[in-house]
This record gives structure tokens, sequence and C-alpha cells, in this order.
């Protein structure tokens, strides 16, 4: 219940995010986005293997791209670095993924902190 809580408090921070950052988040799907910071900052300082299904996004192919385009924005703000990114009949797959020093900065806030 504290994960699910977590990671609506994340979404609702990038929503009313402001300056440079929170516009170049503002094109890549909130909630994929708040589900892979929530599922990292949970990990860190280690790495973790991202899915969709694992995330709790849903198992469509719709789903799948979302995700997809959100790893691939968050790796393009330098946000996001991993390991290998597989895409096969399983849906796509994330490995040893981990936020950057300037992600963690940006996805990170009190409510993470107070729930770590």
């Amino acid at each position: 219940m504290v994960e699910r809580h977590v990671d609506h408090v994340v979404e609702e921070d990038l929503m009313s995010m402001s300056g440079e950052a929170g516009e170049a988040l503002g094109a890549l799907d909130s909630r994929c986005i708040a589900a892979i910071a929530g599922a990292l900052q949970r990990s860190w300082p280690g790495s973790a293997t991202l899915t969709p299904m694992a995330l709790d996004l849903g198992a469509s192919l719709d789903h799948h791209h979302a995700f997809i385009a959100a790893v691939q924005g968050l790796c393009d703000r330098g946000l996001l670095a991993y390991e290998a990114l597989l895409i096969g009949i399983g849906g796509p797959e994330v490995r040893d993924a981990a936020l950057t020093a300037r992600g963690r900065a940006v996805l990170q806030n009190q409510s993470f902190r107070a729930a770590a």
C-alpha cells in the first residue's frame, strides 16, 4: 500500500514540476515515469530489472509502447542508465536499470525519502 501511495505522490510531483526538467518530462507518460522512478528509488543504490508487468503498467501493446518511450525519454535526458533493453514476445525488459545522479536529483522528493 505504501508503494502505491509513493508512486501516486511521485506522479503528482512529476505533473506539477516546473522548469526545464518538468517540461522535458511532460511529453512522457507520467504513470510510467512514476512507476520506473519508484522502483529505482526503492532499489537504490543497486539496479533493477524493469518490465511493464512488474511495474503494474499492464500487458497491452499500448502499455509496452508507453513503457519503452518512457525508458528511452529518461535515458535521452540523462536521468536513467541501463545495461540492456530487450524486446521479445514476453514484452520489453530493461536490465540493470538505475537512476543517474541527475535522475535522482530531478525525481527525488520529500515523500519518497520519508517512505524509503
